[in-house]
Protein backbone atom coordinates (compact mmCIF):
# COMPACT_ATOMS: atom_id res chain seq x y z
CA UNK A 1 0.00 0.00 0.00
CA UNK A 2 3.11 2.64 1.23
CA UNK A 3 4.39 1.36 -2.61
CA UNK A 4 1.55 2.31 -4.65
CA UNK A 5 0.73 5.51 -2.72
CA UNK A 6 4.37 6.51 -3.32
CA UNK A 7 3.90 5.80 -7.16
CA UNK A 8 0.62 7.92 -6.98
CA UNK A 9 2.74 10.55 -5.59
CA UNK A 10 5.39 10.26 -7.70
CA UNK A 11 2.75 10.40 -10.82
CA UNK A 12 1.25 13.88 -9.46
CA UNK A 13 4.78 15.39 -9.37
CA UNK A 14 5.88 14.30 -12.44
CA UNK A 15 2.13 15.24 -14.72
CA UNK A 16 2.49 18.81 -12.52
CA UNK A 17 5.98 19.09 -14.10
CA UNK A 18 5.09 18.35 -17.35
CA UNK A 19 1.35 21.00 -17.66
CA UNK A 20 4.39 23.82 -16.04
CA UNK A 21 6.88 22.98 -18.87
CA UNK A 22 3.85 22.84 -21.20
CA UNK A 23 2.83 26.68 -20.53
CA UNK A 24 5.77 27.85 -20.13
CA UNK A 25 6.69 26.89 -23.44
CA UNK A 26 4.04 28.66 -24.88
CA UNK A 27 4.54 31.59 -23.75
CA UNK A 28 7.60 33.05 -25.50
CA UNK A 29 6.78 31.51 -28.96
CA UNK A 30 3.68 33.77 -28.92
CA UNK A 31 5.24 36.70 -28.34
CA UNK A 32 8.25 35.71 -30.08
CA UNK A 33 6.14 35.33 -33.38
CA UNK A 34 4.57 38.87 -32.61
CA UNK A 35 7.80 40.63 -31.97
CA UNK A 36 9.18 38.94 -35.46
CA UNK A 37 6.00 39.93 -37.61
CA UNK A 38 6.50 43.64 -35.99
CA UNK A 39 10.29 43.86 -36.52
CA UNK A 40 9.66 42.71 -40.72
CA UNK A 41 6.89 45.30 -41.03
CA UNK A 42 8.73 48.31 -39.76
CA UNK A 43 11.64 47.58 -42.02
CA UNK A 44 9.63 45.98 -45.33
CA UNK A 45 10.24 48.31 -48.05
CA UNK A 46 7.48 48.09 -50.42
CA UNK A 47 7.43 48.07 -54.26
CA UNK A 48 5.34 49.73 -56.25
CA UNK A 49 2.95 47.95 -58.63
CA UNK A 50 -0.85 48.69 -59.04
CA UNK A 51 -2.19 48.92 -55.67
CA UNK A 52 0.95 49.83 -53.40
CA UNK A 53 2.96 53.21 -53.26
CA UNK A 54 6.79 53.25 -52.05
CA UNK A 55 6.78 54.53 -48.86
CA UNK A 56 10.58 55.37 -48.16
CA UNK A 57 12.59 58.60 -48.22
CA UNK A 58 16.17 58.20 -49.28
CA UNK A 59 16.72 54.86 -49.73
CA UNK A 60 15.08 54.96 -53.61
CA UNK A 61 16.57 56.56 -56.53
CA UNK A 62 14.88 57.18 -59.99
CA UNK A 63 16.68 55.71 -62.84
CA UNK A 64 15.82 57.19 -66.59
CA UNK A 65 15.38 53.99 -69.46
CA UNK A 66 13.65 53.57 -72.63
CA UNK A 67 9.79 53.33 -72.45
CA UNK A 68 9.69 53.80 -68.95
CA UNK A 69 11.26 54.70 -65.20
CA UNK A 70 13.05 52.69 -62.95
CA UNK A 71 13.10 52.47 -59.07
CA UNK A 72 16.65 51.42 -57.89
CA UNK A 73 17.33 50.34 -54.68
CA UNK A 74 20.51 52.67 -53.44
CA UNK A 75 21.09 49.79 -50.53
CA UNK A 76 20.60 47.08 -52.44
CA UNK A 77 21.40 47.83 -56.24
CA UNK A 78 17.95 46.06 -56.60
CA UNK A 79 15.73 47.82 -59.42
CA UNK A 80 11.63 47.58 -60.37
CA UNK A 81 10.17 49.21 -63.56
CA UNK A 82 7.35 51.73 -63.53
CA UNK A 83 6.26 51.38 -67.37
CA UNK A 84 3.81 53.41 -69.46
CA UNK A 85 0.25 53.03 -68.74
CA UNK A 86 0.23 54.02 -64.58
CA UNK A 87 -2.61 56.08 -63.97
CA UNK A 88 -1.69 59.74 -63.12
CA UNK A 89 -2.60 59.74 -59.43
CA UNK A 90 -0.48 56.76 -58.46
CA UNK A 91 2.03 57.59 -60.59
CA UNK A 92 2.62 61.32 -59.22
CA UNK A 93 2.34 59.70 -55.83
CA UNK A 94 4.75 57.32 -56.48
CA UNK A 95 7.16 59.56 -57.92
CA UNK A 96 6.67 62.03 -55.01
CA UNK A 97 7.30 59.60 -52.35
CA UNK A 98 11.03 59.20 -54.10
CA UNK A 99 11.99 62.18 -54.71
CA UNK A 100 10.27 63.92 -51.50
CA UNK A 101 8.92 67.05 -53.13
CA UNK A 102 5.98 67.48 -54.84
CA UNK A 103 5.78 68.50 -58.52
CA UNK A 104 6.29 72.40 -59.13
CA UNK A 105 3.94 72.83 -61.73
CA UNK A 106 0.86 70.78 -63.28
CA UNK A 107 -0.87 71.48 -66.60
CA UNK A 108 -2.18 70.28 -70.27
CA UNK A 109 -0.79 71.27 -73.54
CA UNK A 110 -3.56 71.44 -76.33
CA UNK A 111 -1.46 71.77 -78.71
CA UNK A 112 1.05 68.67 -79.15
CA UNK A 113 0.86 66.69 -82.17
CA UNK A 114 -0.26 63.48 -79.97
CA UNK A 115 -3.28 65.87 -78.61
CA UNK A 116 -3.53 67.52 -75.27
CA UNK A 117 -0.48 66.14 -72.80
CA UNK A 118 -1.67 66.37 -69.06
CA UNK A 119 2.31 67.18 -67.95
CA UNK A 120 3.75 67.44 -64.02
CA UNK A 121 7.17 68.45 -63.56
CA UNK A 122 9.81 68.31 -60.48
CA UNK A 123 12.47 70.73 -59.21
CA UNK A 124 14.92 68.01 -60.62
CA UNK A 125 14.19 68.70 -63.98
CA UNK A 126 11.88 65.48 -65.12
CA UNK A 127 8.31 65.86 -66.40
CA UNK A 128 5.86 63.31 -67.20
CA UNK A 129 4.11 63.21 -69.66
CA UNK A 130 0.36 61.44 -69.61
CA UNK A 131 -2.05 60.99 -72.04
CA UNK A 132 -5.71 60.97 -71.91
CA UNK A 133 -8.01 57.54 -72.64
CA UNK A 134 -11.54 56.59 -72.39
CA UNK A 135 -12.39 55.46 -68.73
CA UNK A 136 -15.46 53.59 -68.09
CA UNK A 137 -15.45 55.48 -65.00
CA UNK A 138 -14.77 58.96 -66.74
CA UNK A 139 -13.28 59.90 -63.47
CA UNK A 140 -10.68 62.71 -63.72
CA UNK A 141 -8.04 61.68 -61.74
CA UNK A 142 -8.23 58.20 -63.15
CA UNK A 143 -8.52 58.74 -67.42
CA UNK A 144 -4.36 60.21 -68.02
CA UNK A 145 -1.88 58.01 -68.43
CA UNK A 146 1.93 58.07 -67.79
CA UNK A 147 2.84 58.06 -71.85
CA UNK A 148 6.33 59.63 -71.43
CA UNK A 149 8.84 61.73 -69.67
CA UNK A 150 11.21 64.80 -70.90
CA UNK A 151 14.07 66.09 -68.71
CA UNK A 152 15.50 69.39 -69.11
CA UNK A 153 17.46 71.49 -67.15
CA UNK A 154 16.93 71.23 -63.21
CA UNK A 155 16.72 73.75 -60.22
CA UNK A 156 19.68 74.53 -58.34
CA UNK A 157 20.97 72.08 -56.14
CA UNK A 158 18.81 69.41 -57.22
CA UNK A 159 20.32 66.14 -57.90
CA UNK A 160 20.58 65.16 -61.69
CA UNK A 161 18.38 62.41 -62.53
CA UNK A 162 19.94 59.80 -65.06
CA UNK A 163 19.80 56.71 -66.97
CA UNK A 164 21.57 53.70 -65.29
CA UNK A 165 24.86 54.50 -67.95
CA UNK A 166 24.88 57.38 -66.04
CA UNK A 167 23.62 59.59 -68.86
CA UNK A 168 21.84 62.91 -67.69
CA UNK A 169 21.64 66.66 -68.80
CA UNK A 170 25.54 67.98 -69.06
CA UNK A 171 26.74 64.56 -70.62
CA UNK A 172 29.15 64.87 -73.40
CA UNK A 173 28.07 63.60 -76.51
CA UNK A 174 31.49 61.10 -76.17
CA UNK A 175 30.10 59.61 -73.07
CA UNK A 176 26.65 59.31 -74.54
CA UNK A 177 28.19 57.84 -77.67
CA UNK A 178 30.55 55.32 -75.12
CA UNK A 179 27.02 54.07 -73.66
CA UNK A 180 25.18 53.53 -76.06
CA UNK A 181 24.63 53.35 -79.81
CA UNK A 182 22.67 56.86 -81.23
CA UNK A 183 21.57 58.06 -84.11
CA UNK A 184 22.45 61.68 -84.63
CA UNK A 185 20.32 64.40 -87.12
CA UNK A 186 20.39 68.24 -87.23
CA UNK A 187 16.58 69.39 -86.70
CA UNK A 188 14.87 72.23 -86.34
CA UNK A 189 15.66 71.17 -82.30
CA UNK A 190 19.38 71.23 -82.96
CA UNK A 191 21.60 67.78 -82.98
CA UNK A 192 18.73 65.64 -82.42
CA UNK A 193 19.58 62.12 -81.29
CA UNK A 194 18.26 58.98 -80.37
CA UNK A 195 18.43 55.41 -79.63
CA UNK A 196 16.98 52.08 -81.66
CA UNK A 197 15.37 51.42 -78.00
CA UNK A 198 13.53 54.94 -77.69
CA UNK A 199 15.84 56.98 -75.87
CA UNK A 200 15.94 60.38 -77.55
CA UNK A 201 17.93 63.86 -76.66
CA UNK A 202 19.78 66.99 -77.74
CA UNK A 203 23.30 67.72 -77.96
CA UNK A 204 24.12 71.47 -78.11
CA UNK A 205 26.56 71.28 -80.52
CA UNK A 206 27.99 68.72 -83.25
CA UNK A 207 31.58 67.69 -81.54
CA UNK A 208 32.21 64.82 -79.29
CA UNK A 209 32.64 67.45 -76.12
CA UNK A 210 29.18 68.70 -76.99
CA UNK A 211 26.55 68.20 -74.10
CA UNK A 212 23.27 66.57 -73.51
CA UNK A 213 20.79 69.83 -73.11
CA UNK A 214 17.55 67.44 -73.28
CA UNK A 215 16.60 63.52 -72.64
CA UNK A 216 12.85 62.27 -72.89
CA UNK A 217 11.24 58.82 -73.98
CA UNK A 218 7.92 57.76 -74.55
CA UNK A 219 5.11 60.74 -76.16
CA UNK A 220 6.59 64.34 -76.34
CA UNK A 221 5.26 67.62 -77.31
CA UNK A 222 8.57 68.89 -79.50
CA UNK A 223 7.45 71.37 -81.93
CA UNK A 224 10.38 70.47 -85.38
Amino acid sequence: MKHFTLLLLVSAILIGCQNKDNNSSKIPVTNNVQDTVSIVEENTEKTPDSTTNVETKSTHGLILTSNALQIVNKNTGSTSEIPFGKPFDQMTEIVNNILQSKPKSIGINTECGAGPLKMATWNNGLTLVFQKKESESKTPETEWYFAGWFVGSNSENSPRISTMAGISIGSTRAEMESAYVITVNKTSLGYEFSTASGLSGIFDGANKESKITNLWSGLSCNFR
